[in-house]
């Protein structure tokens, strides 16, 4: 997992949604998520899965192992 890759995409998606990342985050009660990212630390699965549900993606694209944003249902 490429967690600069997985930053960056967060911030996008924030940015699309027209909101800043500390407020997305704050939203899905993860507040200092990108904080441990950008220290190294390997996020918990339920947090990334916290993450992905709030923002209607798959885990594997906010950890950029896909191109395609959609959950597989």
């Amino acid at each position: 997992m490429n967690l600069e890759q997985m930053v960056k995409i967060i911030d996008e998606l924030a940015k699309e949604r027209g909101t800043s990342r500390n407020k997305l985050l704050i939203s899905c009660g993860v507040k200092f998520y990108v904080d441990n990212l950008q220290k190294g630390q390997v996020p918990k699965i339920d947090t990334v899965a916290k993450i992905a549900d709030y923002l209607g993606v798959s885990i594997d694209y906010l950890a950029g192992r896909t191109d395609n944003p959609e959950v597989n249902k």
